[in-house]
């Protein structure tokens, strides 16, 4: 059985708890005297970030925890957080008990049975953007109480299980590497390229610009991206640019006539017909479907 939680001042909200899965969101401002350090992960949990921050976990090194990223925490996890986005950190988690986190982590990972303390081998995920519409539609339907007890913990199962698939195969993806020195030139290149993307995701920024502000060059900058996070910095950009246009969707002016052409516009896509066209090609429907389907 999961703990019942409580609440952090001002941060967390809770808006399902179950006996195995909860479910909720945090909020927490650049300016909060908590924002570098909230305390311990207070249970197993699967993050789906809505803004950009480093996260650097206890012994670790620093990552960008954004929209196109599901970060991944076991209970008791120590970590800190650095400022990227001007309003500070904003996600929605999934927290699981200890016996259902080992439980989904074995699935996975074998020794996740042998680790009680730790089930998830992973601190985050690739995320796809389809994924976080499937969450961010749970969240939604948690959040206005129309979830049975089955129905929420079911789906939380999947979602958690599947960011733990998604991590497990990246990581197998990148198992072969070159010397240590090497790939940490690599990766921190990539990170700073995403932080980049993500201070600025809605200005069409050209790749001389982006090389230019990493000190790297333009062919270099291209190569490493790609091969270091499997897309290339068009596709991040424009990955995290529906991520948004799925939260405005949600708003008053996503339900307002004609706010699909302003979040569209609002989010950096070339005109409405782009928007339609990006949606279908990644989620498969129409903006019109995908705002009904969230509510």
């Amino acid at each position: 059985m999961i703990p019942r939680l409580i609440p952090r001042e001002g941060v967390d909200k809770i808006v399902y708890q179950g006996s195995g899965v909860s479910i909720g969101r945090f909020r927490c401002d650049v300016g909060h005297p908590d924002f570098r350090d909230t305390g311990p992960i207070r249970q197993a949990v699967v993050v789906f970030p809505r803004t950009s921050v480093w996260i650097r976990h206890e012994g670790g090194r620093e990552f960008v925890a954004d929209p196109n990223v599901v970060t991944i925490y076991n209970r008791g996890q120590r970590y800190n957080r650095f400022p990227i986005h001007p309003a500070g950190d904003r996600c929605e988690w999934f927290a699981l008990s200890d016996e259902l986190a080992r439980d989904v982590a074995s699935w996975q990972t074998p020794a996740a049975a042998e680790s009680p303390d730790r089930p998830f081998a992973y601190e985050r995920a690739p995320g796809r953007v389809d994924l976080y519409a499937r969450q961010r539609a749970l969240f939604r339907r948690a959040a206005a109480a129309q979830l049975t007890e089955l129905e929420a913990e079911e789906e939380a199962i999947a979602i958690v299980g599947e960011v733990l698939t998604l991590a497990r195969e990246h990581a197998a993806r990148t198992a072969t590497q070159r010397r240590a020195d090497a790939v940490r030139r690599r990766r921190d290149l990539a990170e700073a390229a995403r932080a980049e993307l993500a201070r600025s995701p809605f200005e069409n920024r050209s790749v001389a610009d982006l090389a230019r502000a990493l000190g790297t060059s333009p062919f270099h900058l291209c190569r490493v991206f790609k091969e270091e996070t499997g897309q290339t910095m068009h596709a991040y950009r424009v990955g995290i640019r529906l991520r948004r246009a799925i939260d405005r969707m949600g708003t008053a002016v996503g339900r307002a006539p004609g706010g699909l052409s302003a979040i569209a516009h609002e989010t950096g896509f070339a005109s409405h017909a782009h928007f339609v066209q990006i949606c279908r090609r990644e989620l498969g429907v129409t903006p019109t479907v995908l705002r009904a389907r969230l509510g």
